[in-house]
C-alpha cells in the first residue's frame, strides 16, 4: 500500500497514531478557489473550544476594560476582516492561503488533544501541539505587532536622516520637521512575510525544550488569551520579567484547555517532544501559572468561567510589547528592539488609496491649526 501523501517536506514524515493524523498529512491547498473567506481569526475556534462551559461559551475580558467579561461564543471573537488577506500585483486580493494552512492544524486539533486526555504520547501528537503552538505564537496581533513598530521606527529614522542630509524623496518633503510625530501605517503584507522568520524562531527554540502535559485537577480551570504562548527566563519573578528572554534558562507554557497545559524547559529532555504527562493538585500552581497567561495576553483573555477574574485585572494594563532605541553612525542606522511590558501601542492605520489619503492630510491640517485659532 504506498504511503499517503505529505506536504512539509521532511517534516512530513511522522507516522499516523491510531486516530491522531499529523497535519503535515492535510493538504493546505483548499478545494474551492472560488471561497472568499474575509472573516479571520486570529485565535483559533476550535483551539478555543478547549476552554468553553457546558454551553459552549467562554467568559472574554477586553483588556481595556477587564472589569467587563462577556460571555461570547467562541466563533464570535478573536477576528478581523482581512486579516490575512494579501494584495495581488494583478490587482484584487488573495483571501484564504494563511487561512487554509491554519486549517489543516485546526483539522486535527479536536482528535489531538482527546489523544492528550487520554495521557497518550507519539510522535504525532507532539508534532500536532507545537505545531498548534508556533501557528499560536506567529499568526497573532502581538507579534505582528511588535514587528509593524519596529518598522515603524526603521522607516521614521530613515526619514529624518533623509531630511538632514536633503535626500527626501519629494512625496514626504511636505512631513519635513514631523518625523517624531507623523501617523506611519506599515503594509500589512510585510509583517505576513514576518511570520515565516517567527516560525523558524519558535522551531528553533522548540529544539531547546523538553515538554510536559500538566492536567489541572483542582476547581480552577487554565486561562488563555489572544496571545498564549508564554515564554521566559524563569529564574526571573514575575515583576521583573521580560518577556521573551531565550538567552539563558528558558520556561514555555502553552494552555491547549480548560484542563492542559503544555510545559516547555530548557531543563528537560528530550528535547522537540512531549515526553511525560503530570497532574496539578495545587490551586496555587495552577493560580501562578494563569497569572503568566494573564500577563502575556495581548488584547484579550479567555477563560472558562470568572474565578480568575482579579489576576486579569491585575495584568490588564501591560502587554508584551517593545521599545526600540536608534543609534547612529554617519548615515547608517542601527535600531536595538527590547522586548517589555508596557501599554498596549496604537499603530497608524496603513495608508493604501488616495481617499485615504486626503482624509489624514485634511485630519493633520485641522489639528495643525487649532492653537493658532485658540489664540486668535
Amino acid at each position: 500500500m504506498p504511503n499517503p501523501p505529505t506536504y512539509f517536506s521532511a517534516w512530513g514524515n511522522v507516522p499516523i497514531d491510531n486516530d491522531v493524523r499529523p497535519f503535515s498529512m492535510l493538504n493546505p491547498e483548499g478545494s474551492d478557489t472560488n471561497r472568499n473567506n474575509r472573516r479571520h481569526h486570529f485565535i483559533s475556534a476550535v483551539y478555543m473550544d478547549g476552554f468553553a462551559d457546558e454551553r459552549g461559551r467562554v467568559q472574554v475580558y477586553r483588556c481595556e476594560a477587564p472589569e467587563d467579561p462577556h460571555s461570547m461564543n467562541p466563533r464570535a471573537i478573536g477576528f478581523e476582516r482581512d486579516y490575512y488577506s494579501q494584495k495581488l500585483p494583478e490587482g484584487g486580493q488573495e483571501n484564504h492561503r494563511f487561512e487554509d494552512l491554519w486549517n489543516t492544524i485546526e483539522t486535527v486539533w479536536p482528535e489531538t488533544i482527546r489523544a492528550l486526555a487520554a495521557r497518550r504520547l507519539s510522535l504525532a501528537i507532539s508534532f500536532n501541539v507545537l505545531g498548534m503552538q508556533t501557528i499560536m505564537r506567529a499568526r497573532v496581533p502581538a507579534t505582528r505587532d511588535r514587528h509593524a513598530l519596529m518598522l515603524e521606527a526603521k522607516l521614521r529614522n530613515e526619514c529624518k536622516i533623509g531630511e538632514e542630509i536633503g535626500t527626501l524623496p519629494p512625496e514626504i518633503e511636505r512631513y519635513a520637521g514631523q518625523f517624531d510625530t507623523v501617523p506611519v501605517g506599515i503594509n500589512p503584507h510585510e509583517t505576513l512575510l514576518a511570520m515565516q522568520g517567527e516560525f523558524k524562531d519558535i522551531g528553533n527554540l522548540c529544539f531547546r525544550l523538553g515538554f510536559e502535559v500538566l492536567h489541572n485537577k483542582t476547581s480552577t480551570p487554565f486561562l488563555t488569551s489572544d496571545n498564549p504562548v508564554c515564554s521566559y527566563d524563569p529564574r526571573q519573578s514575575i515583576h521583573a520579567r521580560t518577556p521573551y528572554e531565550h538567552s539563558g534558562d528558558v520556561e514555555l507554557i502553552f494552555p491547549v484547555s480548560a484542563r492542559m497545559l503544555v510545559r516547555g524547559s530548557s531543563k528537560r529532555g528530550p528535547v522537540n517532544v512531549l515526553s511525560r504527562h503530570r497532574d496539578i493538585s495545587d490551586s496555587r500552581k495552577v493560580r501562578q501559572l494563569n497569572r503568566t497567561i494573564a500577563q502575556f495576553s495581548y488584547r484579550l483573555t479567555i477563560g472558562q468561567d470568572r474565578t480568575s477574574s482579579d489576576l486579569i485585572r491585575a495584568h490588564a494594563a501591560q502587554v508584551p510589547t517593545i521599545t526600540t532605541d536608534v543609534r547612529r553612525l554617519g548615515k547608517e542606522i542601527q535600531i536595538i528592539c527590547r522586548n517589555v511590558f508596557g501599554p498596549r501601542p496604537t499603530l497608524s492605520p496603513y495608508i493604501d488609496t488616495p481617499e485615504k489619503a486626503a482624509r489624514l492630510e485634511a485630519k493633520m491640517a485641522a489639528a495643525s491649526t487649532k492653537p493658532d485659532s485658540a489664540s486668535g
